[in-house]
C-alpha cells in the first residue's frame, strides 16, 4: 500500500510540474507576443510624434511670417491683384484666360 501511495505520490508530482511548466511556458509566449505588439505600436507613436513636431515647428515658422510685412505684399499680390506704387503692370492680350 505504501508503494502504491509513493507511486502515486510521485505521478501527481510529475503531473503538477508538466503542468506547470506548461503553464509557464505559455505565459512567457503570450508575454513576448505582447510586447512585441507594443513595441510596434510605441514605433508607430514616435514616428507620428516626429511628423508632428515637424508640422509643428513649419506652422510656427508660418505664424510668425503670417505677420510681416512680405506676407501681407504676398497675399495682396495673388489674392487681391494688387500692386505697388511704382510697379508697372503688364498685360499679355494673347494669354488665353482662365477659365
Amino acid at each position: 500500500m505504501k508503494k502504491l501511495f509513493k507511486v502515486l505520490k510521485r505521478i501527481f508530482v510529475l503531473t503538477f510540474v508538466i503542468f506547470f511548466l506548461v503553464y509557464s511556458a505559455t505565459t512567457v509566449f503570450k508575454q513576448q507576443m505582447i510586447l512585441r505588439q507594443v513595441k510596434a505600436q510605441q514605433r508607430e507613436i514616435i514616428v507620428q510624434i516626429e511628423k508632428i513636431k515637424k508640422e509643428n515647428e513649419y506652422l510656427k515658422r508660418l505664424a510668425q511670417y503670417v505677420g510681416t510685412k512680405d506676407y501681407i505684399q504676398q497675399v495682396a499680390r495673388e489674392k487681391l491683384g494688387l500692386v505697388g506704387k511704382d510697379e508697372i503692370v503688364f498685360i499679355d492680350k494673347n494669354k488665353k484666360k482662365k477659365e
